[in-house]
């Protein structure tokens, strides 16, 4: 057997490849992983601070409607609100666009409004 006719890669060519590629991939996984979850937190807030600003205006004004409004053309925003005597349940949910299946954010409360 001549070992100069022997095909491929030595044990410690192979370890150093592996190396190399895992220096380049591993940091940017992180840089990729880093960008989505930025996003997503970054749709959270603003989100959040659709149905929170719905709801203040619901309360403020005393608005017993229900529906649908298109904030731009990334956001909506679902009001229902139920009402048994005086106690008005309040309920908002902020979907996107364009994924209309589950809300990305849903906040409700209660309260009492006294009409004249």
């Amino acid at each position: 057997m001549n070992i100069q006719n022997e095909h491929g890669y030595s044990l410690v060519e192979s370890l150093i490849a592996m190396a190399i590629l895992l220096a380049v991939l591993v940091p940017a996984a992180m840089a990729l992983i880093y960008v989505g979850s930025n996003t997503i937190a970054k749709d959270k807030i603003e989100s959040f601070n659709y149905a929170k600003n719905q709801i203040e205006y619901v309360i403020a004004y005393q608005d017993s409607r229900s529906g649908l409004i298109e904030i731009d053309e990334k956001w909506l925003v679902k009001t229902k609100v139920d009402s048994s005597s005086n106690l008005y349940t309040i309920k908002v949910e902020v979907f996107k666009s364009d994924t209309l299946s589950l809300p990305l954010i849903s906040l409700q409360t209660a309260r009492i409004w006294y009409r004249d």
